[in-house]
Formats: structure tokens, C-alpha cells, sequence
């Protein structure tokens, strides 16, 4: 990190749920659950000053063009909490559960994640995964 009062966004991967080995496709819609993981890092100040961020994740279905979320497939989620030790910073390893409870709604889509960083001092970052199917 080139500047001690800075943040960004590394990474957004996706793997099966509770793997280790981080996946591009396939998933198996049919575990109905998968992890997303969201790699950042920040400068020394900036990672344990305690600010607040949101860090959110959102996905894209690129087969209807749309977020896939709904009531019963919660594929966006968000986070507030703050840069320090305690919440893995400088170096940050976020890990989303996505859960599917209808898998025909979103099997043999192909699908890219993005994750937003946003906080206070206009500190904005963003990355978006690999295309992967479900």
C-alpha cells in the first residue's frame, strides 16, 4: 500500500462453501450455499484508525441482466465496521455465505461479483470476480 492513509480492494473471488481453493465455475447450486471473498488492504494509519466503511457485495446475473437477489436467493449483502486489527485490517479477508434456497431460479447462470469500499473520507474502491456459472 503506497499510501499509509489509503484503502482498496484487492479481490472478489468465489469458492464452495467453507473450501479453501477459490473456484471461477462451476458451483454446485445444488449445496445451495457458496462463499464470496473479498480481499483489501490499507495503509498503516488508515488500518488502525477506526473508521467506519461499508463493504458491500452485489452480484450480476449476465443471462437476464439483472441482480439475482430476492427473498429467497440473498446474493447482495453489506457490511459496517471499521479499520483496525479487529476487523482484519490492514490486510482484510472478508468471507460472504451466499445462500440459495431456489436453485432453479438462478441454475446454469453465468454470474460475476462485485464488491464496493466506501467510507467517510471518499475512500471508494470496487472489484468485480471472474465470470462463473452456477
Amino acid at each position: 500500500m503506497p499510501n499509509a492513509n489509503t484503502a482498496k480492494l484487492v479481490q472478489v473471488t468465489t469458492r464452495a462453501f467453507g473450501g479453501r481453493i477459490f473456484s471461477d465455475t462451476p458451483l454446485s447450486v445444488l449445496s445451495r450455499q457458496f462463499d464470496v471473498v473479498v480481499e483489501g488492504k490499507s495503509g498503516q494509519v488508515l488500518g488502525g484508525s477506526g473508521q467506519p466503511y461499508r463493504l458491500r457485495i452485489s452480484a450480476l446475473d449476465l443471462i437476464t441482466g439483472t441482480n439475482p437477489h430476492s427473498a429467497a436467493n440473498a446474493f447482495s449483502q453489506e457490511r459496517i465496521e471499521r479499520f483496525d486489527a479487529d476487523h482484519g485490517w490492514p490486510d482484510k479477508q472478508a468471507t460472504f455465505t451466499i445462500r440459495v434456497n431456489d436453485p432453479m431460479a438462478v441454475q446454469g447462470h453465468l454470474f460475476r461479483y462485485y464488491a464496493i469500499l466506501a467510507s467517510a473520507n471518499e475512500i471508494v474502491s470496487f472489484v468485480e470476480s471472474p465470470i462463473f456459472l452456477l
